[in-house]
């Protein structure tokens, strides 16, 4: 299987150009657009007044709904970016964009620029943080072994897509991290079901993959979330049978550090798209196969004709016709 990288590495070469032009003396004119997954939109521009500045701008679908989790949002953006030197969270958004940084090409640092490329999953990774906080706050609450675990009243609800969400749930001894995703063509549903039926499946078999986190996967909303769909009943509406749920249980051995916690807030926000990218490189490789096999046909029946010039070769003066040896290939013997 093949491994998205969280990175943007257009925005990251672009940033790296811009940089490396600015300490050479030679500053470029940046005026461009990059996509990504998500309906995910970056724009880099430079500044009016100063050509060493930089106007990076980002649009997310997920922002409206990631930012309406806390109202600690921009404080933690603004802590995460200022970290790096020569990045700024900038206070004026730019025009039909949500967020917006200036960046000084004369202070940023390569580092700057590798966590640049990653600011898709620095907009969708607060919920994660409030969550994993939410966890630290309700493990400390004593409960007797012998009592169900405590759920936290707070549930996050990220809308990343039209059609889907995703829904980050904590507890007292875990976070639960539930996908909602739709399956628009049939196929894509048996390969779907396939594709996740082997997640569980390679959990039980390698014993070096025993400590990753648990994938279940359903048909109806998991109880997590079912006060959630009860509440907002438009929401399921005539596709509920082709939706799936898959859920992730991350207990604290995958975010016991800064540094698991971010690795784990990169795969989980890719998720969606990790999924959904196999699904057609798989529909696309059968198609490939497919195409091969009836060229092959279509070459066999094309050695099995019999070809004009052989049928007068195959004649012999008198005008009587004569047996004509030919190989496997379709080649005609020559004595």
């Amino acid at each position: 299987m093949l491994h998205l990288d969280p990175h943007n590495l257009l925005l990251q070469k672009t940033l790296a150009e811009a940089r490396e032009a600015q300490l050479a003396g030679r500053p470029l004119t940046l005026d461009r657009i990059v996509s990504d997954f998500d309906y995910t939109t970056f724009h880099v521009s430079n500044a009016p007044e100063d050509k060493s500045m930089l106007w990076v701008s980002i649009r997310s679908k997920a922002y409206q709904t990631v930012a309406s989790c806390g109202s600690t949002y921009q404080s933690y953006l603004k802590d995460k970016l200022e970290a790096y030197p020569g990045i700024q969270l900038s206070s004026q958004t730019e025009a039909a964009y949500d967020i917006s940084l200036i960046v000084d090409l004369n202070k940023l640092t390569q580092e700057g620029v590798v966590y640049l490329s990653l600011l898709k999953v620095l907009v969708v990774s607060y919920p994660f943080h409030l969550a994993f906080e939410e966890f630290d706050r309700l493990s400390k609450i004593p409960v007797p072994v012998d009592e169900p675990p405590v759920l936290s009243d707070v549930l996050f609800n990220i809308k990343h897509r039209d059609n889907e969400q995703f829904f980050v749930k904590p507890s007292n001894d875990r976070v639960t991290v539930i996908f909602e995703t739709i399956f628009e063509d049939e196929t894509d549903k048996i390969f779907g079901k396939v594709f996740l039926q082997e997640f569980v499946d390679a959990r039980k078999r390698n014993r070096n993959i025993q400590s990753s986190p648990q994938v279940l996967v359903s048909h109806e909303p998991p109880l997590e979330v079912q006060n959630f769909f009860n509440t907002h009943r438009q929401q399921a509406g005539s596709d509920s049978d082709q939706k799936k749920y898959i859920t992730f249980v991350l207990f604290p051995r995958h975010f016991q550090t800064s540094e698991l916690q971010f690795s784990t807030i990169c795969h989980l926000a890719l998720f969606r798209n990790y999924f959904h990218y196999h699904i057609k490189c798989s529909k696309a490789y059968m198609h490939s196969r497919m195409r091969y096999r009836v060229n092959t046909f279509v070459k066999v029946l094309n050695r099995a004709k019999l070809d004009d010039e052989d049928e007068e070769d195959a004649e012999n003066k008198n005008g009587e016709q004569e047996h004509t040896r030919k190989t496997i290939s379709g080649r005609k013997m020559v004595y």
